[in-house]
């Protein structure tokens, strides 16, 4: 890990009409690390990552990723410049098998063209089958080799979760923003998706996870920032923020719990 910025967010605004979403955002993502980004519900952490990966464009401010402006891409180009996400609920087609919804993440794929199906067969044939490959080498990384041939709405809610992880692998990307990976998972198969992730990111897979189980945080990221009412509130190591006074009153004042300075650590 050399800790050097990859991803700058720097003093980024987004209203909704007369609601500050995002009030002067800076983050800073080292390379190298899992980082997360915690917060209470309706803190701020959706938009933000609406407004890296372009589908939302801040009001002010601007998004860098490996020096590059992201800030007024679509998000198709964003991914093209290497940052990719997940989302909270499923977007897979379920009716389309595993295998299929790998297939239809491929990026720029040449048989798309029918001119070019066309007149390139012998190439766009070459392309498919190293799709195929890649898909099915993503797949085993992810537990889910076996799965392939099963349609995707037969997957459980932690599979579906790693079918989105795999997918965007597929693009090849040098950031992957996680939202809520374990969110609604069997207990069982979250260490399983945390050990994944930990065994992408040592392989040089960055990841900026937004996550509300703070057990998986504490022992998943290797640093944080708190977003709390569209601000960054803190930032460093995990189990220092989580021990923060302020952050415990941020994160639990909306939930009405007492700020106790086990509470977070408990969730």
């Amino acid at each position: 890990m050399n800790g050097h910025p990859l991803l700058k967010v720097e003093d980024v605004h987004v209203h909704f009409g007369g609601i500050a979403a995002l009030a002067g955002v800076n983050l800073s993502v080292p390379e190298g690390l899992i980082y997360g980004l915690i917060g209470p519900n309706g803190s701020g952490k959706t938009t933000l990552f609406n407004v890296i990966t372009g589908f939302i464009r801040p009001d002010r401010g601007h998004v860098t990723f490996a020096g590059r402006r992201l800030d007024g891409l679509s998000p198709d180009a964003v991914a093209r410049a290497g940052v990719c996400r997940t989302f909270q609920s499923h977007r897979q087609p379920v009716t389309m098998t595993v295998m299929e919804n790998m297939l239809l993440a491929a990026p720029m794929q040449s048989g798309e063209s029918l001119f070019r199906a066309a007149t390139r067969f012998a190439a766009v044939r070459g392309e498919e089958r190293g799709n195929l490959e890649r898909a099915y080498e993503i797949l085993d990384m992810v537990m889910l080799g076996d799965k392939a041939n099963e349609y995707a709405g037969s997957l459980s809610g932690g599979q579906k979760k790693l079918l989105s992880l795999a997918q965007a692998l597929m693009n090849g990307p040098r950031m992957i923003l996680l939202d809520e990976p374990v969110a609604g998972v069997n207990p069982r198969l979250i260490e399983d998706i945390a050990a994944i992730i930990r065994k992408l990111c040592h392989g040089g897979q960055n990841f900026l996870v937004v996550e509300h189980n703070m057990k998986v945080i504490r022992s998943l990221c290797d640093q944080v920032s708190v977003l709390d009412a569209g601000h960054i509130i803190a930032e460093g190591e995990p189990e220092e923020v989580l021990g923060r006074q302020d952050v415990l009153e941020a994160y639990l004042a909306r939930s009405g719990t007492e700020a106790r300075p086990d509470a977070v650590r408990q969730e």
